[in-house]
């Protein structure tokens, strides 16, 4: 039974699943291991093996309540009452120093290192936002990336950890859907191609596996085709927006799919100041 369990166990890390969906499965797997574990200790004492069977029971009613705290946890959205875990940590001597200490040096590095964006770092007065047009074909492309940096564990499409509860007082507060992806996705690797008298943006987990995502059809307020006669344009950053997002349904969050967008900025340059020719 435990050997069929830890099997199951193995297999969801594997998976890429919300956190709080594997957490219910994991509660559920726990439940069907100790309703076993309660089985033997019953069976133990049929048999008069009187010391075993207690002990097991006892280990069968603890593990009942933690199964419980986490019932209430993942199931639903109320606070577990008479929740003793945090008596427990504190009992057994707290959170590990070394985790304690990595804890600390992650946010000390966080507040320490700058985000660097991938395709350089541009003077903010010379950026203008591009609108982004995307094709079927594109939009499988953009599908296809977000898979990629699901399954190199660089997203999570898990709400930013937001419960159910939080999600609804978002949507009521804002009135706009809740995407899985959070705010946007930057995406690791980008750039601008000329084809056939488009800019199209290519992107991907590298250079290597770049696809195109989408073409540029204006730059700001102006048309794409009149902004390159005039400008040199650089991609300076390229983000994923939307996609999977929660709404508020009458008494819960509902989950509906959606397209992702291609969010793009431009970085321009004057092309009377110099006689290089950019690369796109």
């Amino acid at each position: 039974m435990f050997s069929i369990l830890d099997m199951i166990n193995h297999a969801l890390g594997y998976v890429n699943v919300n956190v709080k969906i594997k957490n219910q499965i994991y509660t559920l797997l726990g439940a069907a291991g100790n309703c076993y574990l309660g089985y033997v200790a019953v069976r133990l004492m049929q048999n008069g093996s009187w010391l075993r069977g207690i002990i097991y029971m006892l280990v069968f009613l603890a593990v009942i309540y933690f199964l419980m705290l986490n019932i209430i946890y993942y199931f639903t959205e109320k606070k577990p009452p008479f929740d003793l875990s945090p008596k427990i940590e504190k009992l057994l001597g707290g959170k590990p120093k070394e985790a304690i200490a990595a804890e600390k040096q992650a946010a000390i590095g966080n507040q320490n290192q700058p985000y660097i964006p991938a395709n350089g770092i541009f003077d903010g007065q010379e950026l203008l936002p591009a609108a982004v047009h995307t094709s079927h074909t594109e939009q499988s492309n953009v599908h296809q990336i977000v898979d990629q940096l699901q399954a190199a564990n660089i997203i999570r499409l898990d709400y930013g950890g937001m419960s159910d509860r939080d999600i609804m007082q978002q949507v009521r507060a804002t009135g706009e859907p809740v995407p899985a992806i959070g705010q946007g996705i930057q995406i690791p690797y980008s750039q601008l191609k000329l084809e056939n008298h488009k800019l199209v943006i290519y992107a991907g987990i590298n250079q290597i596996d770049q696809l195109p995502v989408g073409h540029i059809t204006r730059v700001g307020l102006t048309d794409v085709h009149d902004a390159h006669e005039d400008y040199k344009l650089y991609l300076a950053s390229t983000l994923i927006t939307g996609g999977i997002a929660k709404i508020a349904g009458r008494t819960a969050t509902i989950e509906q799919s959606g397209d992702y967008q291609i969010t793009a900025q431009v970085a321009f340059e004057d092309r009377e100041e110099t006689t290089t020719t950019p690369t796109y």
